[in-house]
């Protein structure tokens, strides 16, 4: 029935025919940066499922790589002149001169839509997350300077879509960063995080994600080679040092959360894996789409 989930994986949470969708891209992903020497590695809880569950962990919907920017400029560049078009395309975000907040590979005649990205003008088609995985300076100030500005970008983002699910606090500064203008010092501030990508330092971070200070700052080591481990049916690449990855990132990694975090951590609200997301969007929607940058 599955072509890359394995059959005695639990399906409690009625995704595992989207997780299997995700799969797809992220075999191709592995299969196309395998043939044009591109280091990649799972990060977050793509990674923590790999060590924790062997495959997904049971209710996530997405999967998440790392890609330092040297290496996601030749995915870039490779995927423009050989990738398969026909099934997927690369939607990047936040793409200032080659700068980025995030890439997303996007599969073709899919549906994945976000109630808090409903409207934006995006693509709402099932993907797999490429991250930045930035160079961090040794310098603790210039790591701090790294740090505000990554969050103002992540800030900025949040700004435009629906405040609802904030608190007080966070909402009515988010509200005042939304009367700037849309890409005010965005591109200046994405300039702050990618500075120090040829900086010899023994630190990467990956402060434009959801991480915090501490939580987003890795040691160089853990990333100095991958490994492929089992996943499901396939094989996906990990960090080298993929256990202190995921201490430093989550803690005790190997403790099943509460169900208020499992819910805080999935971001599908509708998912097709055989129709389009445009359908959706004018039957069940039918919102005018905004900007985001």
């Amino acid at each position: 029935m599955y072509k890359y989930m394995r059959e005695d994986t639990p399906d409690e949470w009625k995704i595992k025919k989207l997780q299997d969708k995700i799969l797809e891209i992220a075999v191709y992903l592995d299969k196309f940066c395998e043939e044009n020497s591109i280091e990649y590695c799972l990060m977050g809880g793509s990674a923590l499922g790999a060590v924790r569950h062997k495959g997904f962990i049971p209710w996530d919907d997405d999967l998440d790589f790392f890609m330092t920017p040297d290496n996601y400029e030749k995915f870039v560049d490779a995927f423009n002149r050989q990738g398969n078009k026909e099934l997927y395309f690369l939607e990047p975000f936040g793409n200032f001169n080659n700068m980025i907040t995030i890439g997303k590979v996007r599969a073709k005649n899919t549906t994945y839509i976000e109630e808090s990205l409903i409207g934006y003008d995006i693509s709402h088609c099932v993907f797999v997350d490429i991250f930045i995985l930035h160079t961090c300076p040794n310098n603790i100030f210039k790591r701090l300077n790294q740090y505000i500005w990554a969050k103002y970008v992540v800030a900025k983002g949040q700004s435009v879509k629906d405040l609802s699910r904030y608190g007080f606090g966070l909402s009515t500064a988010l509200k005042i960063l939304r009367l700037f203008p849309r890409l005010f010092l965005v591109e200046y501030a994405l300039k702050q995080v990618y500075k120090y990508r040829k900086e010899q330092s023994g630190y990467y971070c990956n402060y434009l994600g959801k991480a915090k200070y501490k939580n987003g700052t890795y040691k160089r080591v853990w990333f100095a080679s991958c490994k492929k481990v089992n996943f499901e049916k396939v094989q996906l690449k990990v960090p080298s040092g993929v256990e202190d990855f995921l201490r430093e990132r989550f803690g005790d990694y190997m403790k099943i959360p509460d169900i208020k975090q499992i819910r805080r951590e999935q971001h599908a609200s509708v998912w097709d894996t055989e129709c389009g997301f445009e359908k959706y969007l004018t039957t069940k929607y039918n919102i005018p789409r905004k900007f985001l940058f």
